[in-house]
């Protein structure tokens, strides 16, 4: 691993040398950044980690100082960590349309019915082949994912919320992410209030209707206004909404607009997204071109300093392959309002169960500074061939 970073270093340096060009996070091409300054500096001290990732990889100032943030906000999430704790990931791979830019298995509700019908039972046979394992574990945080979990029919989501409260009971964080404002109804929220979930997502990506267009969302900033205002009646502990900088033809002003336009109903979270050229989405299958990378830092800089300004803290951070501008995705909180989830998940602290195709469990071993993986098959024809199979997988490594 170490030669494996000079080699990094190295060609870095003479890429760096012949271009004269400075990439904001050096030569680091890991998913979790502030995972690895956080080892550095329960190792040697912060001031140490900092000059690491300055002299050895080459991170730009700001960007150490935006993982120094980072880190300095979870420690109190860390802390909290119990050594029989575990999260919870529930997949739902439909949507109500595919957006350009996805890469996930996710799959259009209208089109599958009935391959949904056959997911949704083998979803619940997944839970309960697995309830005696999970018995000796303390659930921390439930997330329901997907695809858009509120694209199911009133009773599958009665059926899905039900069945996670029934396997998954007294979690000390509930999230289920709504995502789609057209998917978001009042039956919805008053299921999802029912069920004792907490925290949900209402997603806008951008307030440009052209936009929108563009990537293929079947709603408009209009439903998305609509949408927040309905949720915000509701009093749930917070509402996150997701911004994707660097999508095609967008420009800072857009940028500005959308950022004004979604911290007007005070979400509790803002994560913003940098657009990744995923290679199975239809963007890439297109040859869509990105934004110019130097636009893209400034939307990037735009955003964070909007955010900051407006109240909001920097606490979770990833970066994906493929990023424009070579940025990061980032989430932003209230003071206090920090997702668990998302801190547990990309800073691997607890262990993880994760049901349903593509999910990707995983069992921490914290006095080795090791992870074992059991993923679900992605297909999501052949996950229900082999639910149990990806039971077996699990009973395994827990």
């Amino acid at each position: 691993k170490l030669r494996k970073h000079h080699v990094k270093g190295m060609i870095y340096e003479v890429l760096h040398g012949y271009y004269g060009e400075d990439k904001p996070w050096g030569s680091l091409t890991g998913i979790r950044p502030t995972k690895l300054m956080h080892e550095l500096a329960a190792k040697h001290g912060m001031d140490e980690a900092k000059r690491i990732f300055g002299e050895t990889y080459f991170v730009t100032e700001p960007k150490i100082s935006l993982a120094e943030t980072i880190v300095g906000q979870q420690e109190g999430y860390r802390r909290s960590v119990r050594e029989n704790d575990i999260d919870i990931y529930i997949g739902i791979p439909f949507c109500v349309s595919r957006c350009k830019y996805c890469s996930f298995v996710s799959r259009d509700i209208k089109f599958n019915t009935k391959l949904k019908d056959q997911y949704m039972a083998c979803l619940l046979k997944e839970f309960d082949l697995m309830r005696g394992t999970l018995e000796k574990y303390r659930i921390r945080a439930v997330y329901v994912g997907g695809g858009t979990p509120t694209a199911l029919g009133d009773d599958e989501f009665v059926q899905l919320l039900r069945a996670a409260g029934e396997y998954f009971p007294n979690p000390d964080e509930f999230t289920v992410e709504a995502g789609r404002p057209d998917t978001i109804t009042r039956e919805k929220l008053d299921r999802i209030k029912e069920a004792g979930a907490g925290r949900i997502s209402i997603n806008a990506q951008t307030t440009n209707d052209d936009t929108l267009k563009r990537i293929g969302r079947k709603h408009d900033a209009g439903d998305f206004f609509r949408a927040f205002e309905l949720a915000k009646t509701y009093g749930f502990d917070s509402i996150n909404t997701d911004i994707i900088l660097g999508l095609p033809l967008e420009t800072p002003e857009d940028t500005q607009r959308t950022l004004e336009d979604v911290t007007r109903f005070s979400p509790e979270n803002v994560t913003v997204h940098t657009l990744a050229l995923k290679n199975a989405s239809d963007f890439a299958l297109e040859n869509q071109d990105l934004l110019d990378t130097r636009m893209v830092s400034e939307m990037v800089e735009q955003s964070q300093s909007f955010l900051s300004e407006a109240g909001y803290l920097p606490y979770y951070l990833y970066r994906q392959k493929y990023m424009s501008g070579n940025m990061e995705n980032v989430g932003f909180a209230r003071q206090g309002k920090e997702s668990v989830y998302n801190i547990d998940i990309m800073e691997e602290i607890v262990s993880v169960m994760a049901f349903g195709a593509g999910g990707i469990s995983k069992k921490l071993y914290p006095e080795k500074n090791l992870l074992k993986r059991a993923a679900n098959v992605k297909d999501i024809p052949n996950y229900i061939e082999r639910t149990q199979e990806m039971a077996d997988r699990k009973k395994e490594l827990f």
